[in-house]
């Protein structure tokens, strides 16, 4: 069910539809339930045709940011914050019970959980990252983790889902579709978790998702179409920080 915070669904590469931009200002307002962003005094709807109201006036203030940037055309994929405000008034409400489950399925094969066996110089690199994060869920969060170096799936302590379902349940609309962006880009509902409570920002977080492919492009050389699309997902992370400061 993993739900990517997506644009309006008509996009750019569809019979060359491309929203002009027909406004001139943009600003934050008070507005029912938070703040809203308004262009030319009008409030931005979803997809869905909801207004888009945010909990903070911060969280607000940077997606009219990203409003204002926009040039000639609305490009949703410079609008990751836009896109996660529209994942959260527009689903994340009625997906409370679809999103527990994806984040328990993930959390039985986290990337955290499943460190490397070989060679010595990457699983010290991935302990030196890894296991902090692990000490800081059960310290922090009262969630047992446990590492498997076994090809043999392990399942998590019980207690585990138990929590991890409290939390999930008990996160905000604004914060599950952070959440739920953030676990599979990461690859682990521990990262995610990470960057949601401000223990790591988006960015360190990623790089310690990347610490394998990382090594590998320092002993085999890289790859300049995985250095893109690596980019384009670190972004994504440093916007899921932003998010998630703001809220």
């Amino acid at each position: 069910m993993t739900y990517k915070a997506e644009a309006p669904t008509k996009k750019s590469d569809q019979l060359g539809f491309r929203p002009a931009r027909f406004w001139k200002t943009v600003a934050v307002s008070e507005a029912e339930g938070g703040f809203d962003v308004r262009l030319d005094g009008r409030g931005v709807k979803t997809p869905q045709g909801r207004a888009l109201v945010f909990p903070t006036n911060a969280a607000a203030a940077h997606v009219a940011a990203e409003w204002e940037a926009v040039g000639k055309h609305v490009n949703y994929e410079d609008m990751p914050l836009t896109r996660l405000g529209f994942a959260a008034v527009d689903r994340m409400n009625d997906l409370v019970e679809e999103s527990v489950a994806e984040v328990l399925r993930y959390a039985e094969t986290d990337l955290i959980c499943y460190p490397s066996d070989y060679p010595a110089a990457l699983i010290q690199r991935e302990d030196e990252a890894w296991v902090p994060l692990i000490a800081w869920a059960r310290e922090a969060l009262g969630l047992e983790f446990h590492q498997n170096r076994s090809l043999i799936h392990q399942p998590q302590p019980a207690q585990t889902p138990v929590k991890l379902r409290a939390l999930v349940e008990g996160a905000t609309a604004y914060e599950r579709a952070g959440l739920m962006s953030a676990i599979p880009l990461f690859g682990s509902v521990i990262l995610a978790l990470a960057v949601w409570k401000g223990r790591l920002t988006g960015e360190a977080a990623f790089a310690a998702s990347r610490i394998g492919e990382t090594f590998q492009a320092e002993t085999w050389g890289r790859d300049e179409e995985a250095v893109k699309r690596a980019a384009h997902m670190e972004a994504q992370a440093r916007s899921l920080d932003v998010w998630f400061s703001a809220l």
